[in-house]
């Protein structure tokens, strides 16, 4: 039988050893607070933007948002949708749907992931799939914008 004072040392320097060792490779999220600074920040200057339909202006600033790596899950995926938009609305389609595919895949806003949808189909011509696409957007949620 080992000693209690000895049980007690062994338990005490395995305790040190595994905090030593997540301090060294790090423990929780790798992403630091200036980025979600600079995420939170450059999303909060886009969406006016594209809520006033300047795509142009708001697309570099999604564009950081995204990279900066700090935006929540729910977060990123607007971020995607509305990066989506302004890609659609700038003509850059193939952008535009491989946003809408990354961001449906945990998208939790319904009517913005409508919305993004309804502009590319749009801008590809489908206008009655774009108009249905519109229209569910705004049953989804009433003070969602939509293309007139």
């Amino acid at each position: 039988m080992i000693p209690m004072k000895l049980q007690i040392q062994h338990w005490s320097l395995l305790f040190t050893f595994v905090m030593f060792f997540a301090l060294i490779i790090g423990c929780g999220s790798k992403v630091r607070e200036s980025d979600n600074r600079t995420a939170q920040m450059s999303f909060d200057e886009a969406v006016p933007l594209v809520d006033s339909g300047d795509y142009k202006q708001a697309l570099p600033l999604l564009e950081k948002s995204i990279s900066a790596g700090g935006l929540s899950a729910d977060m990123y995926a607007v971020a995607l949708l509305l990066r989506s938009r302004c890609y659609s609305e700038t003509g850059d389609v193939e952008k535009a749907q491989a946003d809408l595919d990354h961001a449906e895949q945990g998208s939790p806003n319904a009517a913005q992931l409508l919305l993004a949808k309804g502009t590319l189909l749009a801008k590809r011509g489908k206008k009655a799939e774009a108009d249905a696409a519109f229209k569910a957007a705004k049953k989804a949620d009433p003070s969602i914008k939509t293309p007139k």
